[in-house]
């Protein structure tokens, strides 16, 4: 009977550890799909068009599971040929934080041809 006692207590305690070390490597999982999707976003911000960043860069939502990652661009044009975007990503992790970069963007200039 005691045999048995002990045995119960460190299977609750076997159990206990392999439901923290789910839970961990569930979170983990959901942050890769954070940051998979900002950088993702990052890498659209500077390769779209200079002049075609107004239409293209809109928002997104992004779907694994039971985690939502949306992505929203705010673009304020400091001059003729500057823009300044603001990525940012929020997601339904329980405890993330909204995260935001800013990419600054010019105006390709194009050398004047000599005669």
């Amino acid at each position: 009977m005691i045999s048995v006692v002990i045995f119960s207590a460190v299977i609750l305690g076997l159990a206990g550890l392999a439901f923290q070390i789910a839970k961990r490597t569930t979170r983990a999982t959901d942050q890769a799909l954070h940051m998979a999707r900002q950088s993702a976003a990052a890498d659209k911000a500077i390769t779209v068009p200079y002049d075609s960043i107004n239409q293209l860069l809109t928002a997104d939502t992004t779907m694994s599971g039971l985690i939502r990652v949306v992505v929203r661009y705010t673009i304020d044009s400091i001059s003729p040929v500057r823009k300044d975007i603001h990525i940012i990503t929020t997601s339904s992790v329980p405890g993330a934080r909204t995260d935001t970069i800013t990419i600054q963007r010019g105006r390709v200039r194009y050398p004047i041809p000599t005669k």
